[in-house]
């Protein structure tokens, strides 16, 4: 009897401390930590997102796609142009990037929005040439896009089989980096392919990391509603792409490992956005892979997204990653080299970052997005080498009104 009383009165005793526990402070003010209730969000939001994924939908208030609901009923749904919605502020957007070992680069966008604006940019490493950049970089606004295109002013995406073939084009002036008053014209004809499964964001994403983003973050009516609002669907693939480039006469042909997004929502608004750090990874023993850490104050202070596919082609989320962004360039410098480790199926991927080039455009109507495009090298665990895309994304607060 003696015992059990010492033992409720240590228990009461712990629970009476546990209630008094202050919340860690957001470090720099953006970076929510773990509170005192944050194992109990995060088994609260585990369960809604099983159960959503089990039985198809969980309670009027998750009845919109994500939180593992597919935003189209059929892949040919989503991926062609979508109708932009009615918000000053709807997109539609999709992006491309490739490489291969012999150095050659080739990121590719546009972000349609109404009134036939783009937000668009091309950017090409040819071996010997260095990088070139599409002509109104860092301006990526440009003007004339016909309905349901994607694309303006000499640059086109154009989807041929759905989820299997789009053609990507451009035809116009490009700067050369290391020589900004000196440019070329350039033609670029590509074909990317795939056979590999996409990667759905809205459902595909491991649920681990997810809870541990939701449970982070303090929870009200007003905060689920800024997360229903800032839901976009987001889906990436891995494949090929095979490309035949002519620069004032001269022809190269280019293959290599690809990746391609696609995007749409209600709204994009660049302003809600504070970081965020992707790694495209292609590399030399057939291994793909798609890294991110994104920190949007209004829904997830920090949040681990991504995936690889396996030289077998085997498609695996990510688990976690190691990746800390207020410890990578929070300043507005990216890192020329950096590390990070992530798990993802079975194994765990220590990665080397080396940036062979860089280059700065900016996003939204005022700028308020500065991306940071890097082509960079990569070592993984050690031993196998690659090459890909790492763009750090900042917001542009002091932005511009003019190109």
């Amino acid at each position: 009897m003696v015992l059990c009383s010492l033992l409720l009165a240590a228990l009461l005793f712990a629970v009476f401390k546990y209630l008094k526990l202050e919340n860690v402070e957001p470090i720099f003010g953006v970076y929510k930590q773990p509170g005192k209730w944050y194992y109990l969000k995060y088994l609260a939001f585990w369960c809604i997102l099983n159960s959503r994924r089990v039985f198809g939908k969980l309670g009027s208030r998750l009845r919109q796609s994500g939180y593992g609901m597919k935003s189209r009923s059929t892949p040919e749904e989503m991926d062609k142009a979508q109708q932009l919605s009615s918000h000053t502020e709807a997109f539609d957007a999709v992006f491309f990037m490739a490489t291969n070992k012999e150095g050659y680069y080739l990121v590719g966008g546009s972000e349609r929005r109404h009134d036939g604006i783009v937000n668009g940019l091309f950017y090409l490493v040819v071996p010997g040439k260095g990088l070139l950049c599409s002509k109104r970089i860092p301006s990526t606004q440009l003007h004339g896009a016909k309905p349901n295109e994607f694309g303006a002013e000499g640059i086109r995406f154009t989807p041929i089989v759905p989820m299997k073939h789009w053609r990507i084009e451009y035809n116009g002036s490009m700067w050369f980096q290391n020589e900004p008053g000196k440019s070329s014209n350039v033609e670029i004809q590509a074909d990317w392919r795939s056979d590999l499964p996409f990667f759905d964001f809205d459902t595909d994403l491991a649920i681990a990391p997810t809870c541990r983003a939701i449970a982070r973050e303090d929870w009200s009516k007003e905060y689920f509603d800024s997360l229903k609002a800032a839901h976009q669907t987001h889906y990436e693939q891995m494949g090929s792409l095979k490309a035949n480039i002519n620069i004032e006469g001269k022809v190269y042909e280019f293959e290599g490992q690809a990746f391609r997004d696609h995007s749409y929502g209600f709204k994009r608004d660049w302003t809600l956005m504070h970081r965020y750090i992707f790694h495209m990874l292609f590399l030399e023993d057939g291994t793909m892979a798609s890294i991110g850490v994104i920190c949007q104050p209004c829904t997830c202070s920090t949040l681990e997204a991504g995936y690889v596919y396996e030289p077998d082609g085997s498609l695996h989320p990510l688990e976690w990653c190691d990746l800390k962004l207020y410890q990578h360039g929070e300043n507005g410098t990216a890192p020329k080299d950096h590390a990070f480790t992530f798990k993802a199926g079975e194994k765990v991927y220590n990665v080397q970052v080396n940036v062979e080039y860089e280059s700065i455009h900016f996003v939204g109507k005022n700028w308020e997005a500065r991306m940071v495009e890097r082509f960079v090298r990569y070592r993984v665990n050690g031993t196998v080498d690659g090459r890909g895309i790492s763009e750090f994304h900042y917001r542009n607060k002091n932005g511009r009104t003019t190109d």
